[in-house]
């Protein structure tokens, strides 16, 4: 009977070693459960939000505790709040080419920058902002800037006229690409590739997110003020008084400036070139209205509402640029025609 109840004694203790219990050893806690994931951060402020970053997962509890039950896995992190303005996700377009920055999106812009959008919309159709340079010439005294502007200095011993009034008076008021209508800047940046998907008096213009056609006979007060576009020289072109960014005769780039004095004939006016910064005798360029002197089959029209005027053929499609929609101008294509609305490389 002794011998039965020490062999049951023995059976019973081998049955509790195949549980995986170690009498000599420390005991095995229960599974941990999981822990919680972490919240995504919230999205950062600024013009246009942008989305949280989303929660992680949390960790699985243990599964292979014996003797204790499993652990349960992590419940995921919940996802963070959007900033104001909807996800963090951008959709380019034919104008924004990369999209910018959140920081460049809070539009934290300098003293010498404009908010404006970029062309990049969050997936949900909201506008993505950037900065952009403001408008207004070199300066060093407040008496040197025109009404509503301070002189204001922008770095590496410049100083620039800014305007510290909304609104606008003149085309001069708004960033380069835009056009004071009623007031309000409006976007007239037509998307490019190149300069060949830029109308007649333009050029490709790259920033650091978009590329778009700039007009080159711009107002100015002295070459400081064109070199953004390129051009070298700023110079009244067509005798009306005022200054404006001016091309370099073709071919000798140390003239001075293509002035319509030095044409004639059929081809009375300083043409800008195909490319960057030249300028030659031509039929498509700006114009005095008082002393029309365009070549037969021309007029000489204000496309743009900045007092300036150029010739352009008979019948055209638009008369100004407020009969095109934003991103689009009037003006005469890159290979000839009367002034139509042109949208650069953009799809139809």
């Amino acid at each position: 009977m002794a011998f039965r109840s020490l062999a049951l004694s023995m059976g019973f203790l081998m049955i509790l070693w195949g549980c995986g219990e170690d009498p000599g050893g420390p005991r095995i806690s229960a599974g941990s459960s999981g822990s919680g994931g972490m919240a995504g951060s919230g999205g950062s402020g600024g013009a246009v939000g942008w989305g949280g970053m989303v929660g992680t997962g949390g960790t699985g509890g243990c599964v292979f505790g014996c003797g204790g039950s499993g652990g349960t896995a992590g419940s995921g992190g919940s996802g963070g709040t959007g900033g104001s303005g909807g996800g963090a996700a951008c959709e380019t377009s034919d104008l924004c080419f990369s999209c910018p920055s959140a920081s460049d999106a809070s539009c934290d812009c300098g003293p010498a920058e404009v908010c404006i959008p970029s062309g990049c919309e969050t997936f949900g159709g909201d506008p993505i902002m950037t900065c952009a340079p403001a408008p207004g010439g070199a300066c060093d005294i407040n008496n040197e800037c025109p009404p509503e502007y301070e002189c204001i200095s922008v770095g590496f011993g410049k100083s620039q006229c800014v305007k510290t009034t909304p609104g606008c008076n003149s085309t001069d008021d708004c960033t380069i690409g835009f056009s004071c209508e009623g007031g309000t800047c409006v976007d007239r940046r037509v998307p490019c590739a190149d300069f060949s998907d830029c109308p007649k008096g333009h050029v490709c213009k790259s920033q650091p997110n978009s590329q778009f056609c700039a007009r080159v006979n711009q107002g100015c007060d002295t070459e400081d003020d064109c070199g953004d576009l390129p051009t070298l020289w700023c110079a009244d072109i067509d005798g009306d008084g005022t200054t404006e960014c001016a091309g370099t005769p073709n071919p000798n780039i140390a003239a001075p400036a293509c002035v319509n004095t030095d044409c004639g004939g059929s081809t009375p006016v300083c043409e800008v070139s195909d490319i960057s910064t030249l300028a030659d005798c031509g039929q498509y360029g700006l114009c005095d209205p008082n002393n029309n002197v365009c070549a037969a089959g021309f007029e000489c029209v204000g496309l743009w509402p900045d007092g300036r005027h150029e010739c352009v053929e008979l019948g055209g499609f638009c008369d100004n640029i407020s009969d095109c929609p934003a991103q689009q101008v009037c003006a005469s294509p890159r290979l000839g025609g009367p002034p139509s609305c042109q949208s650069g490389s953009a799809a139809p």
